[in-house]
C-alpha cells in the first residue's frame, strides 16, 4: 500500500510504493519470504542526518521501531539480548535497572533505535572514553532480503576463531542485511564527571590545546565555535567542555577563562543540534581527523567555506576529532556542489574521512564513491554480490 511521506533529520523525505511495519521477527520473516523480489529501505527511530532510512518511490519501507522486545541474557555479566527497535533509552534504562549501564549515548537519545545505532556505528560524546557501539556488540541476528536468517558473533565474551563476521553489517547501514536482534555487552556504572568549561576568543588556540587535554585522560571532550553557541547561549567565545571521573586542575595562559561546572552545562553544547533545525536548510558534514590534523583541517574547510560565503558553524566530539561543520543554505547549495570536491580533497589531505559517525546514506553518496579506495570498492561489491545478489538492499556505492 502507498504511504504516507517519511523524513528524517537530513533534510530528505520520500513517500515509499508499500509499508510494513511488522510487530515480530517472525512476521517480518515471512514478509521477506512472501515477497522474494521487493526492493526494501529499513528505517527505526528516523533520528538520522544522512537520508540512509528515507526510501524512493520504488521502495518498500520496513519500519522496524515495533521490533522491542528487551530482556537479559546474563544478568550476572551483564548481557543484553534484544531486538533492533529498542531504543537508546530504554536499553539504557534496562541496563541501570540492574546496576549496569551502556555508555553510548547519542543526542537523540529517545528516538535513535540500537539497529540504526549499530547499522550506522554510531558513537556520542562517550565514544572518546568508551568507544562506539560497535564495541558492545557480541552476536547480530541478521534477515537477508530473502528471509534467510544468519547469525553472527557470539555469546562468549572473547572469540578468536576465523574473522570477526559480525563486523561486516556494522556500519554497514542497512545496504547488507536487516539486523533483527543484537546481544550487547553493558558495563559498569559510568561514574560522575566532574566538568570544566574552557572559552577563548579564537578557535585555533582553543583547538590547540586539545592535545594537553587528552593527557589528562577526560571521559568527554566537546567544542563548540561561538557562530554555534548563537543556538543556545549566544556567547561572543569559542568552547570547550571538558569531563573528568577525578576532580582535575588545568593551566593555561590568561586567554582561556576556565570555570568549574555540573554536568548541567552539556546543554549548552547538545542543544545545538536540537535548537538549529528549522533555522534553515542544512547539511551535516560529519568529518573526523588525526588529532594532529584536526586545527589545521578544521580552518582549512572554514576558510574553504568562508571564500564562498557559506554560512557554517563549527561543533562535536574534540577529543576524537570529529566534527559537526554544518552548512546552511538559502538559495545558494550550487556554491556547495561546486565546491564539493575541494572540501573532499582537504579532508583526505589531511588524512581524514567524510564521516565520523553519521554514515554515508543519500545525502553522501556521491561524495564517498568518490573518496573510498578500489580496495574498498571491491571488497564491498564482493560481499554485496553475495548478500544481496538481487539489489533489493540500497547501496553505498
Amino acid at each position: 500500500m502507498v504511504t504516507s511521506e517519511i523524513a528524517d533529520y537530513s533534510g530528505l523525505h520520500g513517500t515509499p510504493s508499500d509499508y510494513f511495519s511488522p510487530t515480530s521477527v517472525a512476521q517480518l520473516k515471512d514478509f521477506l519470504k512472501n515477497n522474494p523480489l521487493k526492493v526494501i529501505r529499513i528505517g527505526g527511530g528516523l533520528t538520522g542526518v544522512s537520508g540512509g532510512a528515507v526510501p524512493l518511490s520504488h521502495e518498500c519501507f520496513l519500519d522496524l521501531s515495533k521490533l522491542t522486545a528487551i530482556e537479559w541474557y546474563d544478568e550476572d555479566a551483564g548481557i543484553i539480548q534484544c531486538e533492533a527497535g529498542v531504543t537508546m533509552h530504554d536499553l539504557l534504562q534496562f541496563a541501570q535497572s540492574k546496576g549496569w549501564d551502556f555508555p553510548v549515548i547519542p543526542g537523540s537519545l529517545n528516538q535513535a533505535t540500537i539497529g540504526g545505532m549499530v547499522a550506522c556505528n554510531g558513537g556520542g560524546p562517550r565514544s572518546l572514553k568508551y568507544g562506539k557501539i560497535g564495541n558492545y556488540m557480541l552476536a547480530l541476528d541478521i534477515l537477508t532480503p530473502t528471509g534467510e536468517t544468519i547469525h553472527v558473533g557470539g555469546k562468549a565474551t572473547k572469540i578468536s576463531q576465523g574473522i570477526s563476521d559480525k563486523s561486516i553489517w556494522i556500519g554497514s547501514e542497512g545496504t547488507l542485511g536487516i539486523i533483527t536482534s543484537l546481544l550487547i555487552r553493558c558495563t559498569p556504572q559510568v561514574p560522575p564527571l566532574h566538568f570544566k568549561r574552557i572559552a577563548c576568543h579564537s578557535l585555533t588556540e582553543l583547538m590547540n590545546v586539545i592535545p594537553s587535554l587528552l593527557k589528562l585522560d577526560p571521559s568527554i571532550l566537546e567544542l563548540a565555535s561561538k557562530d554555534a553557541l548563537k543556538f543556545t547561549s549566544n556567547v561572543d567565545e569559542h568552547v570547550i567542555w571538558v569531563g573528568f571521573t577525578n576532580p582535575t586542575e588545568i593551566s593555561f595562559q590568561a586567554s582561556f577563562n576556565i570555570t568549574d561546572e555540573s554536568e548541567a552545562i552539556l546543554e549548552e553544547r547538545f542543544n545545538i543540534g536540537h535548537k538549529l533545525q528549522g533555522y534553515k536548510p542544512f547539511i551535516d558534514l560529519d568529518v573526523s581527523f588525526p588529532i594532529k590534523h584536526s586545527t589545521a583541517a578544521v580552518n582549512a574547510l572554514s576558510q574553504l567555506l568562508d571564500e564562498h560565503e557559506l554560512e557554517h558553524i563549527v561543533f562535536g566530539h574534540a577529543g576524537d576529532g570529529n566534527y559537526h561543520i554544518h552548512v546552511f543554505f538559502d538559495d545558494n547549495r550550487m556554491v556547495w556542489e561546486n565546491i564539493q570536491q575541494k572540501f573532499d580533497e582537504i579532508i583526505t589531505s589531511h588524512e581524514g574521512f567524510i564521516s565520523g559517525e553519521h554514515g554515508i546514506g543519500r545525502i553522501h553518496s556521491e561524495r564517498y564513491k568518490r573518496t573510498v579506495s578500489d580496495w574498498n570498492k571491491n571488497i564491498y561489491t564482493a560481499l554485496k554480490s553475495c548478500l544481496d545478489p538481487n539489489n533489493q538492499l540500497p547501496s553505498l556505492i
